[in-house]
């Protein structure tokens, strides 16, 4: 992720302490512009500046070293005219008046079409439980496993049914990123810091989607802590999804991570071969996919075992394809189209792949030292050759973007998706392509 001057301040606030956070002179800085070389910050005096420079400057300098380029330098500009102009009542974020009572549910992720099978039943079971019974045996729920297998599904069902029963619940669906977010702009206007705490910890259900990024960020620890706190006295409904369980979150305070396993913990696994054929024969009733024969579905099914998502994505893929080559979809056509597949994208790898592997066959191609991805150097030479690595983390392994972060000492994941990004740009180009396909087979 590349960083705004906006969001890189956000980021340096929410990684100081929470005196730090409410300081009235950090308060006052406006993130004026970012580049390689520099980011400027404005205040509105010569003694803001100061009491900046004598109480916040190293910190504050960590932080940017973390998240930019290591030449990159902070900059204090004076601007006396940010002292003249008062706050226009109408910046200030009201939650009251613009948050509706149910907030950003799918409504086409229901329990109807969440397909149950052995892998998932306990969560379909839990998840349907505590829409029926919000505060009940089932508070807090914490579904946790691997990308793709439904538990954005069940989160949006368990709200999308919330709703259904009592419309006046005030329900909120969140990712643990946007709930940062939001905390940390709470905190730059102290107008809104109120509202913040009110939506979040009045709500009657909360969902929080990908809690294992709260890791590393003790502020926003500190606050999703009150807040689970608030509403689970007063018998309010928590429900929250990880990549891992409880115990094996890291970076977690252990207050935050024992609370986790206080109500019901469940695991959502892979899909057995049963459960992805009834997958791909409701996506073709779905979609009116008509010509597509059960032979092929059950190919497809016994090929790619990864899950959910990237099952259906190959079924749109084949038909997509079938269709813009005006080629019949038979068995013939689906084995062609799955062997231009790389093997581990559709879940078929035999061994094991890890981030210490991608990072050896890397460094070999590159004639590398086998510590200069893992290192902090930025030099052009090994910032390629790491972002390939990165995007080879991505898409051969089940590792969170956490985990792929730490594997190549980073602080934080945003290095990791904006790796993916640049490398997924240049893919467009026929050499890149051939370069991951060789990688890849050598991985495999």
């Amino acid at each position: 992720m590349q960083h705004t001057p906006d969001s890189l301040w956000l980021t340096i606030l929410e990684e100081l302490d929470e005196t730090a956070r409410n300081d009235i002179y950090l308060r006052q800085v406006i993130p004026h512009s970012l580049t390689e070389e520099s980011f400027i910050i404005a205040v509105p005096s010569d003694y803001t500046q100061d009491e900046i420079e004598d109480r916040f400057l190293s910190d504050i300098k960590k932080v940017l070293g973390d998240q930019t380029s290591n030449g990159c330098k902070l900059k204090i500009s004076v601007d006396t005219s940010l002292a003249k102009i008062p706050e226009p009542e109408q910046a200030v974020h009201s939650y009251e008046e613009d948050t509706p009572e149910t907030a950003n549910l799918n409504p086409h992720y229901v329990f109807d079409n969440f397909m149950v099978g052995p892998s998932n039943r306990i969560c379909h079971a839990t998840a349907f439980g505590a829409s029926d019974d919000l505060g009940g045996k089932y508070n807090p729920l914490f579904i946790y496993g691997g990308v793709g297998l439904g538990k954005t599904h069940l989160l949006h069902a368990i709200g999308n049914r919330v709703q259904d029963i009592g419309p006046k619940r005030k329900i909120f669906y969140v990712t643990s990123e946007t709930f940062m977010n939001e905390f940390v702009e709470s905190i730059m206007n102290r107008n809104s810091a109120q509202g913040f705490r009110t939506k979040y910890r009045t709500a009657d259900l909360l969902l929080i989607d990908d809690i294992q990024f709260l890791a590393r960020k003790e502020g926003t620890q500190e606050e999703f802590f009150n807040t689970f706190n608030d509403l689970y006295m007063n018998s309010n409904q928590i429900v929250m999804t990880s990549d891992r369980s409880p115990s094996m979150l890291e970076n977690l305070e252990e207050r935050l991570s024992s609370r986790f396993e206080w109500g019901m913990v469940a695991e959502i696994d892979k899909p057995n071969y049963e459960l992805r054929l009834a997958i791909l024969q409701r996506k073709c009733q779905d979609q009116e996919f008509e010509d597509i024969s059960d032979k092929v579905l059950s190919y497809i099914a016994e090929m790619v075992t990864a899950n959910i998502r990237e099952l259906e994505g190959i079924l749109i893929r084949l038909t997509t394809q079938a269709s813009i080559l005006d080629e019949r979809l038979d068995i013939d056509f689906a084995r062609r189209v799955l062997n231009d597949t790389t093997p581990i994208s559709r879940g078929l790898q035999k061994k094991v792949i890890t981030a210490e592997a991608i990072q050896k066959v890397v460094t070999d191609h590159f004639q590398l030292d086998s510590d200069d991805l893992t290192s902090p150097k930025r030099t052009k030479v090994l910032v390629f050759p790491r972002q390939i690595a990165m995007y080879l983390c991505r898409e051969l392994t089940q590792l969170s973007l956490l985990d792929i972060a730490e594997a190549f000492h980073r602080q934080n994941h945003r290095t990791i998706t904006y790796a993916y990004e640049q490398i997924e740009k240049l893919l467009e180009e026929k050499e890149m392509k051939k370069l991951i396909q060789l990688l890849t087979d050598e991985l495999t």
